[in-house]
């Protein structure tokens, strides 16, 4: 039995698979989107939707998807505490499985065919299709997208499987909470505790009618995950309860995204920020691109694949490059970290335009290294011994 021959397949409908199926989709092309859970189905994630997310997306949310908007942040480490608060949102909260169903859906009204339940299991690439075998049959496509997540299946033709020191573990859980209280404690900011883990933190985010209280860390040096969990949890007011975990792989990291006739997207091709763990932002970007790039390549651009790994490199691994070398600067240097987003509030309030879209991680640095000396000298000061 001949397999059914598409422009292009998509494996994963989450934001990178479902932005890049409707932008195929919408250009014409014969377009599957393979999802193997069944919508609406649970994703492990704080729900926190950045402005910038909200640009690349580049579609009206439905009012109802939306369940609070966030205006800033209250950041804490160790006794510290600091918060700064926009006059514009930097993000809203959106409950992901309702969120990333819409997406599946614009897809679909684009012209893309949905099939759920179904696992890509085997991928052979050959010189003019891509032969895809799933749980439930196999299809043939002029060109695959892997969008399956950080143990993609179709990332295995493409690139190694990520090291423990290139993924973070999070578990996330679940309390429901009446709204006024919500408002109350947080106020339209999102609660962010460093110093919990290596190389994360721990977070608590209003969303309606319950919090999403999380942790993540580096998976290499994270020890004993759900004790952290638990012992953070119960630090900040809630009560004992079974979280639901996922692994994130930190972006900047050089990783070919490439192959014969497959493009690799979002937490597939390793692009969640390594400073504070989103990665919706660079998922729609990307599966934005890339189904720019499929168009082209089916087209007839013959660079359309190297087309899209510069991109890539330019818009997405070259900041997460940045926020890398962020993150693990804080952790080598965790009072001078201290002395910048705590002595006061210039550094953080400069550091929410990139979540907003307003800025991005080369400015950033640009403006705090300007900056960086002074810091340094007032943590010296601070800390010399008293003469007598």
């Amino acid at each position: 039995m001949t397999a059914e021959l598409y422009d292009v397949i998509i494996a994963g409908a989450g934001p990178a698979g479902s932005t890049c199926a409707r932008a195929c989709a919408k250009a014409g092309l014969r377009t599957l989107l393979l999802e193997r859970e069944t919508f609406p189905r649970p994703k492990p994630c704080g729900g926190a939707l950045s402005a910038r997310a909200l640009v690349h997306l580049g579609l009206s949310l439905p009012s109802n998807l939306i369940e609070r908007e966030c205006f800033g942040v209250r950041v804490h480490y160790g006794k510290h505490t600091v918060e700064v608060r926009k006059d514009f949102r930097i993000a809203v909260m959106v409950s992901r499985e309702k969120f990333d169903q819409y997406l599946a859906q614009q897809a679909v009204d684009g012209g893309a065919i949905l099939n759920q339940g179904e696992a890509v299991q085997e991928v052979r690439s050959h010189r003019d299709r891509v032969e895809i075998g799933t749980d439930s049959g196999s299809y043939e496509a002029r060109c695959l997208v892997g969008a399956d997540g950080a143990n993609s299946v179709v990332g295995r033709m493409v690139r190694p499987m990520f090291g423990r020191d290139e993924i973070a573990a999070a578990l996330v859980g679940m309390f429901p909470e009446d709204d006024r209280l919500i408002d109350d404690r947080l106020d339209g900011l999102l609660d962010l505790y460093f110093g919990v883990t290596p190389m994360g933190y721990g977070w608590v985010f209003p969303h309606q009618g319950h919090y999403l209280v999380g942790v993540l860390g580096e998976a290499a040096e994270f020890n004993a995950p759900h004790k952290v969990f638990s012992a953070f949890a119960a630090s900040a007011g809630f009560p004992p309860t079974r979280p639901h975990g996922q692994t994130i792989p930190w972006g900047g990291i050089p990783r070919s995204i490439i192959g014969p006739r497959i493009l690799l997207a979002g937490d597939a091709a390793g692009f969640a920020d390594p400073f504070h763990g989103e990665g919706m932002a660079s998922a729609i970007l990307s599966g934005k691109l890339a189904g720019q790039a499929v168009v082209e390549g089916i087209g007839g651009r013959k660079d359309a694949f190297r087309w899209y790994a510069r991109e890539c490199d330019r818009l997405i691994v070259g900041d997460m490059r940045i926020a890398l070398q962020m993150a693990r600067f804080r952790e080598k240097y965790p009072k001078l970290f201290l002395e910048i987003f705590f002595s006061n509030r210039n550094a953080l309030d400069k550091y929410l335009d990139i979540a907003a879209g307003k800025s991005d991680y080369r400015h950033f640095r640009r403006w705090l290294l300007a900056r960086l000396p002074g810091y340094l000298a007032k943590m010296l000061v601070g800390t010399a011994p008293a003469r007598t």
